[in-house]
């Protein structure tokens, strides 16, 4: 069992993956739970799930995940839908990743809900400008993001979940990393 899980949380765009990429390259244990997340999305019985829910989502591929996004993040009532019925599933495949963890494990996680009462959590930290700016240079349009921001807590609750970590520059958020990394040791 894994002897301390940190959550690494944060708003779209602040980074998070890039703190638990920079921390799976130092050795330690990372999930990230959208993976997770998707893989449940994948199974058959989410198929019949979405199939019944959000049938526009799925394709000869199964989830087109840009499609249910789109859904989802333009109407808060399907994402209630969505997370009632992922949450659950997601916090039992976590349960099990830290039952066969031997040391640390860091989970990056997009929408911490409960989570967060459950473990200590760190929030990489960004304004919303330079956070818009990362996400329209990884491709995504203005509105997608519009969308998102708007279905994510605010600023000042997500500073309220834990230790912050401003995230402006990649030498500054390593080095806050290994500062609570040591420090926690």
């Amino acid at each position: 069992m894994a002897k301390k899980v940190y959550i690494i949380t944060g708003p779209i765009g602040s980074g998070k993956s890039t703190a638990i990429n920079y921390l799976k390259n130092k050795g330690f244990s990372t999930v990230d739970l959208d993976k997770v997340s998707n893989e449940i999305l994948n199974s058959d019985q989410s198929i019949a799930f979405l199939k019944e829910e959000f049938p526009q989502a799925l394709d000869q591929n199964g989830v087109n995940r840009a499609i249910l996004a789109d859904i989802v993040f333009k109407n808060k009532h399907k994402l209630t839908i969505l997370e009632n019925y992922l949450h659950p599933k997601v916090l039992l495949a976590l349960q099990e990743i830290i039952q066969n963890t031997e040391d640390k494990l860091f989970v990056e996680v997009s929408a911490p809900k409960n989570i967060y009462k459950d473990f200590d959590c760190i929030v990489i930290y960004s304004q919303v400008d330079t956070r818009i700016k990362r996400l329209q240079e990884r491709g995504m349009n203005y509105e997608d993001i519009q969308n998102r921001i708007a279905n994510q807590k605010d600023d000042d609750w997500w500073k309220n979940l834990g230790i912050v970590i401003q995230n402006d520059n990649l030498n500054d958020l390593h080095l806050n990393l290994d500062k609570i990394i040591n420090q926690n040791s």
